[in-house]
């Protein structure tokens, strides 16, 4: 009778083990901590903004600057992460007796409730306008005396291609224009670029700003494909960048760049070690075309 006392011991911690596990389960379903996951191992992006050269200068009514905003080749921006349960939260759905459409999960921001109208450093407010070169994000101040502007953002997709993001309705630094041929070559079952393609792309500056000295735009975005759904080969990232050294207003006609790191760590094609990037450094700037402004706010 006590070997058999004994034996029920480790029994009724196994089982107390799985009931343990059982109902935490069912409070990861109504919690979300089985989707913890950070937004780094989804498909996400980084949208940096600076633009430096404004600190100090006085100016008269209002000034306002607008900067690429993520969105598609056509102009469309990203969609939220939704969740998509596996096989054992459905069954977890099941055996609970929520119904999917009750089911809490991760819940990710949009572009316009992360970027617009939100008042930054330096008593910038933001806002989405859609100009005559389509989409843009604006900053937009009062202040006679002005500062520069540091912001951005990440998000998280429910799906993006990194292999050919510029045909593939990935985010890019958009307005796009005049894409150049981007020549690939094989890579496992997909493709990838053998140069770092660029594209004209569009700054605005306000009139108040005329005749100053040059304003510098930096524009960053970087986004990885999720690495719980593709296999280490093809797991990675591409980047875009604009470096745009600007002493002129109204929009002005800039260049950005695409290179990839596929797969992660071989950074051959990053936008960082590219000529385009030292020019910049070394004070070289890119042609800027001056254009009538027009734009309307995004409400």
């Amino acid at each position: 009778m006590r070997d058999r006392n004994l034996l029920l011991i480790p029994i009724f911690f196994t089982l107390f083990a799985i009931g343990i596990l059982f109902f935490y389960a069912i409070y990861a379903i109504n919690t979300d901590t089985y989707l913890g996951r950070e937004p780094v191992q989804r498909y996400y992006f980084d949208y940096e903004v600076r633009v430096t050269g404004l600190s100090g200068k006085e100016v008269n009514g209002t000034t306002v600057i607008m900067v690429p905003i993520p969105a598609s080749k056509e102009g469309k921006f990203f969609t939220p992460f939704t969740q998509k349960p596996d096989a054992f939260q459905k069954f977890l759905l099941k055996v609970t007796h929520k119904p999917e459409r009750d089911h809490i999960g991760p819940y990710f921001r949009n572009m316009s409730e992360e970027l617009d109208n939100k008042e930054i450093m330096g008593n910038w407010v933001t806002f989405i306008a859609e100009t005559d070169k389509g989409y843009m994000l604006g900053f937009r101040t009062n202040n006679t005396r002005l500062e520069n502007i540091h912001g951005g953002a990440w998000f998280v997709a429910d799906h993006f291609d990194i292999f050919d993001p510029i045909n593939n309705g990935s985010p890019m630094l958009f307005p796009v224009e005049n894409v150049s041929n981007a020549s690939s070559v094989p890579y496992g079952d997909y493709t990838k670029y053998t140069s770092n393609p660029t594209y004209d792309t569009y700054v605005y500056l306000s009139d108040n700003l005329k005749g100053d000295e040059n304003v510098s735009f930096f524009i960053y975005l970087s986004a990885n494909n999720d690495p719980y759904e593709w296999p280490e080969k093809y797991r990675g990232r591409y980047n875009n960048l604009l470096l745009a050294k600007v002493n002129d207003t109204g929009y002005v006609k800039v260049r950005a760049i695409l290179g990839q790191e596929v797969p992660w760590g071989n950074d051959s094609l990053e936008v960082m070690s590219t000529q385009y990037f030292s020019n910049f450094y070394a004070d070289e700037t890119p042609d800027n075309v001056n254009e009538t402004p027009s734009y309307t706010e995004i409400a």
